[in-house]
């Protein structure tokens, strides 16, 4: 009696060959045409009756949205290669594959013998002569069937120690090895020395972007986007059909895309090997077509057209990964805005995985900035992002990057405010959306603080001071910004340092000073919502004097005995200060600063002095030199 299996591959060959003669034509008839829809479940021939030397097929699609049969030899059993897993190795024929080898887009392709299904092609070896493929048996992939849907654990890295500090982000130190780090998270799986035959592909990302990716992965393969009527063809899903894992959506798309080993009613089941190996996920899932496969003697592709979004991946394990049709995966809406164009910003949508989502932001906005300047990059950028927190509130940055990476650090700035927000220790943080807007400029343009004059050394409390700042700027001679500043009415009798500077230096020196260490997301919501760029020229107010940090908060200047109290209660949260910044003014620039500059002055307690007359600043006395870090160019 033939199996359900059998009917249905001898009815496509009957419906080809009557079409192909009515039509004096070889060609095969697309298969949405031709072909039944999905209709059961074939039994799984069990490993131990698996011998070497059985024949079967498989079933791929090779070109279009057709799928098509391969051949199949058993050449024996690999035991036990991981814990408790052992592969079929099986030489492949037919389609090209003797001289293509395993192709990368085949894994998950189904393999059946004697109408039973034996497992997905998983994995090959580079540089191979032949198609030697290793398939994933049926049984552990059907294993994923049972598993329950649970919602994906989205603050799973947010515990104690975790380096997504905001201090880290103040000191500048996430870099390109962060991001470089994350996307390798990409790489596909290995099986012994042979890979996944899982393919990667993306459209719309330009060189640096994809070079970042390549890096990680290996290999991205260009891809298109079907239209409207191909997509209805290609959105079937049944074994053999091929199917993409989509982590970026909308101008620029980025996915995997594999094949369907096996489908039960709306889940079906691919690749045959981990695709991120998260356990459970959310990801969307999309249908592709093939255009062509592109024999190479490294290692083979499919190059594809990737279709509509027919559901989501919720399982992501070493055997493979279960989807669910019609299921909507959540995704985080991205806009970038290039040079103030709101006509036609570009639209994306990123997968929700804190681990892997900033990273996705940040080629994304890469991406965007190579479609928008020439290769070698814009010289300098200003970028504004804004993240929706739902129930938290907004958070708003805004910051300037110069120099002939200004694009990937603008990216990795993106990066690291996203990674904090996702994987901080305090609470877990629903971002709605992120809106980037970047505005690009054509040469450096960073002026470097080269000095700071006030207009006296000796200040009374309350009274009005004139600060020069000498700036160089960039093929330019010097320039001069005034800064008025209030002396704060409370100082007491004594030393007053000043800190002039560019405004990220400005805040790292504050946190610094402060110790500020939050203890609640709302208050590190707070503080970042303070960060200054550096178009912003800051200018810190320093005293020396008894201060403390308590639960996030400072108290400055405190009475001995208030902190005579606060250290009696044994509490293990207040850290004394030596130093509090009493005062915190500053002035925008029309370009980025860049420099730390210190001005000593003395605070006198007396009567007080009338306004100052608005005058240049006589040249500083010898005094004033010695007690003038700035005016003499030192960095504080």
């Amino acid at each position: 009696m033939l199996r359900i299996r059998q009917l249905r591959v001898l009815h496509i060959f009957l419906c080809n060959a009557v079409l192909a003669l009515s039509l004096g034509e070889a060609s095969p008839v697309p298969a949405a045409e031709v072909q039944e829809p999905w209709t059961g479940e074939p039994d799984v021939l069990a490993l131990e009756d698996v011998t070497k030397g059985q024949q079967g097929y498989g079933l791929s699609v090779f070109s279009g949205a057709s799928v098509e049969r391969f051949e199949v030899e058993v050449l024996g059993v690999w035991q036990n290669l991981q814990p408790s897993t052992s592969y079929v190795l099986a030489r492949l024929s037919g389609q090209g594959l003797e001289t293509s080898g395993v192709i990368a887009g085949m894994s998950g392709s189904p393999v059946y013998i004697d109408g039973k299904l034996l497992g997905a092609v998983s994995f090959g070896w580079p540089f191979s002569n032949e198609a030697i493929a290793g398939i994933t048996p049926a049984g552990a992939m059907r294993d994923m069937l049972d598993r329950p849907r649970d919602r994906m654990a989205t603050a799973a890295t947010g515990v104690a120690g975790d380096p997504w500090s905001v201090e880290r982000l103040l000191r500048r130190e996430v870099d390109e090895t962060d991001l470089r780090r994350s996307l390798a998270a990409l790489r596909p799986a290995r099986i012994g020395e042979a890979s996944a035959a899982v393919e990667w592909a993306s459209v719309g990302f330009g060189p640096a972007a994809r070079g970042l990716l390549e890096e990680a992965v290996g290999s991205v393969a260009s891809a298109g986007t079907l239209g409207k009527a191909e997509a209805e063809r290609s959105a079937t899903l049944e074994p053999g059909s091929a199917v993409a894992a989509v982590l970026v959506d909308g101008d620029f798309r980025l996915a995997a895309t594999g094949t369907v080993s096996d489908r039960s009613s709306d889940t079906i089941l691919a690749f045959g090997h981990p695709f991120l190996g998260l356990g459970t996920v959310e990801i969307p899932m999309a249908s592709a077509e093939i255009l062509t496969v592109v024999s190479s003697q490294w290692n083979s592709f499919k190059v594809a057209n990737l279709g509509p979004i027919v559901g989501a991946v919720d399982f992501d394990y070493l055997t493979g990964i279960r989807g669910s049709i019609g299921k909507v995966a959540p995704t985080i809406p991205m806009t970038v805005r290039l040079d103030g164009e709101t006509e036609r910003p570009v639209r994306l949508s990123l997968a929700k995985i804190p681990t892997l989502t900033p990273a996705l932001a940040a080629i994304s906005v890469l991406g965007s900035i190579n479609a928008a300047t020439e290769s070698a990059g814009a010289q300098s950028i200003d970028l504004k992002l804004r993240f929706d927190l739902g129930s938290d509130g907004a958070l708003a940055i805004d910051q300037s990057f110069d120099g002939p990476g200004s694009a990937l650090a603008a990216a990795i700035h993106l990066f690291s405010m996203t990674s904090y927000l996702l994987r901080n220790s305090l609470a877990e943080v629903d971002i709605r959306e992120i809106e980037v807007d970047i505005v690009s400029h054509p040469q450096p343009r960073t002026l470097t603080l080269v000095g700071a004059h006030p207009s006296r050394t000796v200040v009374r409390p309350g009274e009005t001071l004139r600060l020069n700042v000498d700036l160089a700027g960039y093929r330019d001679g010097k320039q001069k910004r005034p800064i008025k500043l209030q002396v704060p009415s409370n100082l007491a009798a004594g030393r007053y340092m000043l800190l002039v500077g560019d405004g990220q230096s400005a805040d790292a020196v504050r946190l610094t000073i402060e110790q500020l260490e939050p203890k609640t997301f709302r208050q590190a919501l707070d503080f970042l919502n303070t960060l200054h760029s550096t178009r912003e020229l800051r200018v810190l107010g320093i005293v020396q004097g008894p201060g403390l940090s308590v639960a996030g908060e400072v108290l400055p200047d405190l009475p001995g005995s208030v902190r005579s109290l606060w250290s009696a209660s044994g509490s293990g949260g207040a850290k004394p200060l030596a130093m509090t910044v009493a005062e915190d003014a500053g002035i925008w620039l029309e370009a980025p600063v860049e420099g730390l500059l210190r001005v000593d002055l003395e605070v006198e307690r007396g009567e007080p002095v009338g306004a100052e007359a608005e005058t240049e600043p006589a040249p500083p006395t010898s005094s004033e030199s010695s007690n003038n870090t700035a005016g003499s160019g030192g960095d504080g």
